[in-house]
């Protein structure tokens, strides 16, 4: 195997995906300033050359470095005479007491207010707590798509005390105290999603349209700060450590919270569909330079949408999240184009493609137990004693050698029979008997293999066979729904790159990506044994 097979390999096995639940993946929007206000300009619609959609960051796309300095200070919004709110920072005191909220990661629980509060022109007598650190007016809004200030831009009017991925679940608690004069919403030492630490930090509602946000020292560093109309409000961006910031007409007056640059890619997507038609499957998002939200992996697919039953994938629907009325089903970030420039990454990009459907197949083993042995790293990724046929999800192609010994003969080459059935491509009765190899030992070379191990040429090991046919798997997972005969058969994707003033869309860049989406379909048609169509022009 040569240089760029391996660099090939390299970038499939880097990769992460995430279904309906997953954490610490979608990014934020960005401010084009970091200190003082601006008013934003309104993002450009996406601009098609040709069949690849180009998105130039507004200051809504990319998410620069902004630490957290609001520690153990507090925010007091007036409402001013052109209909929006000016901030002010004071001294004022973090109150926790209250009644429990209860409330679940994501969640959101309705509170009846003592009084109609007035909010961008509107007058509320009910508001919606969430967990995740905001107050909504009029509706909930529960979605774990995006924590930015892309959050406050659409949807329900809202106050974003602290956007984040927070769950009062695992420890602190969410509380509110309603008096004649105030209510105080508060979290109090609500830990951040998959973190061991603490948050305390309230909200203040008054009659006169008011509002205070106070907050302790917080251990979650990444969120926003802010209020919105919704609805599809203009951006203000504040500072709000600087001097008082002024908000304009119903403008959103937020404040965005990183410790790293990186793509919104909600806002990505939610920027595409808004000047394309809802008709893609899957959208895949190259950026014109590396701003990857997903640290640790060159590139990753996000689950939007499942339908499909017996597959291993939770049924489910997050499109409203995304912008899409039910069509998009998953997104894939493969981050900058530069890195394609002598190389096309179809294994990279057929790899990411394939999580729209791969890989969590069980099985029904011998002693009647649903067996998870066919899988590998992160139970989505096929096992590396699994005879994958050199599947581009991983595992392996596998041949015996005699003696109960058994070698790696290739990697990464295409959608197995097993793949192409979860895809809907063939039926189960065109899957033959396929096998893994259990108790293996004695590997050459000497080292340490595992289930979780990335696909590699050349390793040899004993063990056990121990062979599978579809029967066992559709014991365990049910038949696939839809069936062969009702399943889509083509895939359509739109292929959008991502701009901003460091890294603009030059002709050769977006060159780089028509020639990827050109030639992917040739290699998709291939990789399935023809059985696959994929459509990549834009309507």
């Amino acid at each position: 195997m040569g240089p760029l097979a391996l660099w090939l390999l390299a970038a499939s096995l880097a990769c992460g995906t995430q279904t309906r639940g997953g954490r610490d993946l979608l990014a934020w929007h960005a401010f084009a300033e970091r200190r003082g206000l601006r008013q934003a300009s309104a993002p450009a619609d996406t601009n098609d050359v040709g069949n690849v959609a180009v998105l130039v960051d507004a200051g809504d796309l990319v998410l620069r470095r902004n630490p957290f300095d609001l520690d153990d200070t507090g925010l007091r919004f007036a409402p001013n005479a052109r209909g929006g709110y000016d901030a002010a920072r004071l001294t004022l005191p973090l109150e926790l007491d209250g009644d429990t909220i209860p409330l679940s990661a994501d969640g959101a629980r309705e509170l009846a207010l003592p009084f109609e509060f007035p909010f961008f022109g509107e007058r509320h007598a009910r508001a919606f707590v969430h967990a995740d650190g905001f107050v909504s007016f009029g509706a909930p809004d529960t979605g774990n798509a995006g924590r930015g200030p892309g959050r406050l831009l659409e949807g329900p009017p809202r106050i974003a005390a602290f956007l984040a991925d927070l769950d009062p679940e695992r420890g602190g608690r969410v509380a509110a105290r309603l008096l004649p004069d105030r209510v105080v919403i508060a979290w109090a030492d609500v830990p951040g999603a998959a973190q061991a630490n603490r948050n305390a930090f309230s909200l203040t509602l008054r009659p006169d349209g008011s509002l205070d946000l106070v907050f302790g020292r917080l251990q979650t560093r990444e969120g926003t700060v802010g209020l919105s109309p919704g609805g599809d409000a203009a951006l203000v961006a504040a500072d709000f450590s600087a001097a008082e910031p002024r908000g304009g007409p119903r403008g959103a007056l937020v404040e965005g919270f990183a410790e790293r640059e990186r793509l919104d890619l909600v806002a990505a997507v939610r920027r595409f569909l808004r000047s394309h038609p809802d008709a893609f499957e899957q959208l895949v998002v190259y950026t014109a330079r590396p701003l990857n939200p997903q640290p640790g992996s060159l590139a990753f697919a996000v689950g939007v949408r499942n339908e499909v039953r017996g597959i291993g994938l939770p049924v489910h629907d997050d499109s409203a999240a995304w912008g899409s009325a039910g069509e998009l089903a998953s997104v894939v970030y493969m981050d900058s184009v530069e890195a394609y420039r002598e190389v096309d990454g179809f294994e990279i990009l057929g790899h990411e493609t394939g999580h729209r459907w791969l890989a969590q197949l069980r099985f029904r083993g011998a002693e009647a137990e649903r067996s998870g042995a066919l899988l590998g790293r992160g139970d989505t990724h096929w096992s590396f004693f699994l005879d994958s046929d050199a599947s581009v999800l991983e595992g392996n192609r596998i041949e015996e050698q005699g003696g109960s010994r058994f070698a790696t003969t290739d990697i990464v080459s295409g959608f197995s029979a097993l793949d192409q059935y979860a895809m809907g491509l063939r039926a189960a009765a065109e899957v033959p008997s396929f096998f893994y190899v259990a108790l293996a030992d004695d590997f050459r070379p000497q080292r340490t293999y595992k289930a979780s191990s990335g696909p590699e040429l050349g390793v040899s090991f004993t063990g056990v066979r121990r062979d599978v046919t579809i029967a066992d798997v559709v014991a365990a997972m049910g038949p696939r729904e839809p069936g062969f005969g009702q399943a889509r058969r083509v895939l359509r994707q739109a292929y959008v790159l991502v701009a901003d003033a460091g890294a603009p869309a030059t002709p050769e860049r977006v060159a780089i990506l028509e020639r990827i989406r050109s030639r992917f379909p040739t290699w998709y048609h291939a990789a399935t044994g023809g059985r696959g169509t994929v459509e990549t022009s834009l309507p």
